[in-house]
């Protein structure tokens, strides 16, 4: 596969974060306005920007996002950074992207979660017109936070659904806070008819995963510790739920070590069905064609595998089944 063309063909994005994802030109844009002192020069910031290869954990990758945060917190650096994220997205021909942000995560300022998601989606619908790019949001609830916390942003998830916000996810330290920990906050999910996708198996534990799909997920953001636990595989079959896997992120992540212990091919030869993803454009310094790269390198895969996993993507969006089947068209006439 020729990486030009492999950036020209449609592609579709499930699982990006907006926090990890603005261009650092961007960052020092919306620092500047703010007054926010950041390193003069480029390569500093990127460095605290981007996760180092040698990342020692999730924890150690995670840190890269607080410096984001401290200037995510006006309604104008939340516009400016969708914008953002939408124009990387059109660079390589990204037909349709759902972007994911956890509204909690920006009050420090005071602003209210309303006016967060607002701003939010004011820059995306923005990008849309823009750049072409189609677009909706997920809202993350924080793991760590106060459950009846997880709640209200579920309840705006229900009241923002005709506005572009079309699912609900759940992101932040699996270890502590496995699924079951929000059996009533995800049951709350289901009874507003929320589509869900969850964070799950990120890190070691197989079990989450499972547990994630019988708590209602349609979707597993990374799910790469199912690897060890064979026995679920017949649940995702079953239940025909995507994983939407993040190679760069896993690898950063130490989710895993070697690319022998990489699942792409286990999850494909039983059937279950992948999308790929960035996660966090600039934490993992990456592109969507960069992921299709790595996997073409790793694994050889050809165009028309390129193809079926964007397939499993459309399938698997959260969007109504007149916008998958455009989508669907658009890529069988590309590939």
């Amino acid at each position: 596969m020729k990486r030009e063309h492999v950036k020209n063909l449609p592609k579709i994005e499930l699982h990006c974060h907006l926090d990890g994802s603005i261009r650092p030109e961007t960052l020092r844009k919306i620092a500047d306005q703010q007054g926010i002192s950041l390193p003069v020069d480029n390569k500093k910031l990127k460095e605290l920007l981007v996760a180092p290869i040698d990342c020692q954990d999730l924890n150690d990758y995670l840190e890269r996002f607080d410096l984001v945060l401290t200037c995510l917190q006006t309604e104008e650096a939340l516009k400016t950074a969708a914008i953002d994220v939408i124009s990387q997205a059109a660079e390589e021909n990204i037909q349709y992207i759902e972007v994911r942000f956890a509204p909690s995560l920006h009050t420090e300022k005071g602003l209210s979660l309303p006016k967060i998601i607002t701003a939010v989606l004011a820059g995306l619908e923005y990008g849309q017109h823009q750049f072409g790019v189609k677009s909706n949001a997920l809202l993350c609830g924080m793991r760590h936070e106060e459950l009846a916390d997880i709640e209200k942003v579920v309840r705006l998830a229900e009241e923002f659904k005709t506005n572009g916000i079309v699912g609900f996810d759940l992101a932040g330290n699996e270890i502590d806070f496995p699924p079951y920990t929000f059996e009533e906050t995800l049951n709350l999910v289901d009874h507003l008819n929320i589509p869900l996708t969850l964070h799950a198996g990120e890190c070691g534990c197989g079990k989450n995963v499972a547990d994630a799909i019988h708590l209602g997920a349609k979707r597993i953001g990374h799910g790469i510790a199912l690897k060890d636990t064979p026995e679920y595989f017949s649940l995702l079959q079953e239940r025909d739920t995507l994983i939407e896997m993040c190679p760069t992120s896993n690898f950063q992540t130490k989710t895993v070590t070697h690319l022998a212990d990489y699942p792409f091919k286990t999850f494909l030869d039983n059937g279950i069905k992948i999308c790929i993803n960035t996660d966090n454009r600039t934490v993992s310094d990456t592109t969507l064609t960069d992921e299709f790269m790595k996997l073409h390198e790793w694994y050889g895969i050809t165009y028309a595998d390129m193809e079926q996993l964007n397939h499993n993507a459309v399938a698997g969006a959260f969007i109504s089944e007149n916008e998958k089947q455009i989508l669907h068209e658009q890529l069988t006439n590309n590939y």
